[in-house]
């Protein structure tokens, strides 16, 4: 490992940080490179990645060099930090941090956070890069996250979820509050509509100007304004998806063609049809095939996206739209509420019933992964006549997975949890790749069922 390397691993020690004065300091001491090109800034519980991929592919596809920055990885951390789709080579990362590194030695010393270090990389690689447009995606919150200090002329909000109220706060509408503060004054606010009360007020109070405000309501398909939620709207036009794909990457293509709209870039927002056929978001509803066994991963990290995949399955099953899982790969970070969590996967395994389920840890994430024990145990509780066996290595308990499937007929696996545990996953296959991390591919590499 080289030494910039390690400094860089080193900086994991500092743990999160929550306030923005040290990337600030960084960013003027490496000459503000964040100004030097415009940010669509997107923030929320669930679909913000979705919704930045498909965004920057339809930018790149219309012909502007676009750069998407996006948190946590999956295999690897060049993965965060994305050209056209492609993540920047490890030759540029390593560069970039030795700049970072230099300016961090300045006295004051001033040393970022491994995640204030990745955000810094980005800005650094897209000022080189010499970037028309960037995409950028919160990592947690939105009012002290890092990517708040890029120069945003629209800013997004997908859907919200009770997630890290430790942090956030116990309320949606205090989430609601943190994550809707990326919104800048004078510049487009887009956000999904949710039936929530004091989250929509906390959202309305961000925006100075109600009129350059937007909600996209999916009960009613329409586009409205703030400060007339009764009267001036727009019509959202319905966008065709691959075969396959889930309610929530739908919706996201929705978000992003009406961000696009909303910022006059018409030409990237005709691109639709075309980024939607190319855009693969590792990871996330992703079918794939080994030894003849196809796997489906999704990173359903929280009690909401657990629902969306667990509901999206369970209708596709009885329509015989998609194949029905033999066996399950399970594997999940703490939660606020495991047992909440891991409701929508009970129904599927009774309805689809599910013969095997393998728990496991999934390893190299931030936060601690809840023991097989306790996962065994409270799907017990719940119920599950499923065979439950515990592996605590994802590699190990993916082979396990493995022999499973193919001892009856090759049934599909779903491996569902933590984003941690999708990456390990991806690993384990030989998927850790440049090639395989890619966002924009050749559209016959496309999302698909089957």
């Amino acid at each position: 490992m080289s030494e910039v390397r390690k400094w860089f691993t080193g900086l994991k020690v500092l743990g999160m940080r929550q306030n923005l004065e040290t990337t600030a300091i960084l960013l003027s001491r490496l000459g503000m490179p964040h100004l030097k090109f415009p940010s669509i800034h997107v923030a929320g519980s669930n679909g913000k990645g979705t919704v930045c991929s498909i965004l920057s592919n339809c930018l790149s596809l219309a012909g502007m060099s676009c750069g998407l920055f996006t948190s946590p990885h999956l295999c690897f951390v060049e993965e965060r930090v994305r050209i056209d789709g492609v993540p920047i080579s490890t030759k540029i990362f390593d560069q970039c941090l030795e700049r970072i590194r230099e300016g961090a030695l300045v006295e004051p010393v001033t040393m970022p956070t491994y995640y204030e270090a990745t955000f810094l990389v980005a800005m650094l690689a897209f000022e080189d890069a010499g970037i028309d447009r960037a995409v950028i995606e919160t990592g947690l919150g939105g009012r002290l996250d890092s990517t708040r200090l890029v120069h945003a002329d629209c800013c997004v909000l997908t859907e919200l979820a009770l997630e890290h109220t430790d942090v956030l706060g116990e309320t949606l509408g205090e989430i609601a509050a943190e994550k809707a503060a990326i919104a800048r004054p004078g510049e487009i606010f887009l956000a999904k509509w949710t039936y929530d009360a004091g989250a929509r007020k906390a959202i309305e109070d961000a925006v100075a100007n109600h009129k350059l405000g937007f909600w996209w309501r999916p009960d009613r398909a329409l586009l409205v304004r703030f400060d007339d939620t009764g009267k001036s709207h727009r019509p959202i036009s319905e966008i065709a998806s691959p075969s396959g794909w889930s309610p929530y990457q739908k919706e996201a293509s929705i978000l992003a063609h009406a961000t696009l709209t909303l910022l006059d870039l018409f030409e990237a927002a005709n691109m639709m049809t075309s980024a939607l056929l190319h855009t693969v978001w590792p990871g996330r509803v992703q079918w794939l095939e080994h030894e003849g066994v196809p796997i489906l991963i999704d990173a359903a990290h929280n009690p909401s996206g657990m629902q969306k995949i667990c509901n999206q399955l369970c209708v596709q099953m009885e329509q015989d739209e998609a194949p029905t899982p033999g066996v399950v790969l399970l594997g999940c970070t703490a939660q606020t509420d495991v047992v909440g969590f891991l409701n929508p996967l009970v129904e599927l395994l009774v309805a689809g019933e599910v013969g095997h389920v393998v728990v496991t840890e999934p390893k190299k994430g931030r936060r601690q992964a809840i023991s097989t024990t306790e996962l065994a145990a409270e799907l017990e509780a719940q119920g599950v006549l499923a065979v439950i066996e515990k592996i605590k290595n994802p590699a190990d308990a993916l082979q396990r997975a493995l022999e499973l499937s193919k001892q009856d007929a090759s049934q599909p696996i779903l491996g569902i949890g933590s984003i941690y545990l999708v990456g390990n996953i991806l690993t384990a296959l030989g998927l850790d790749t440049v090639d395989a991390m890619t966002t924009l591919r050749p559209s016959d590499e496309g999302v698909h069922w089957t």
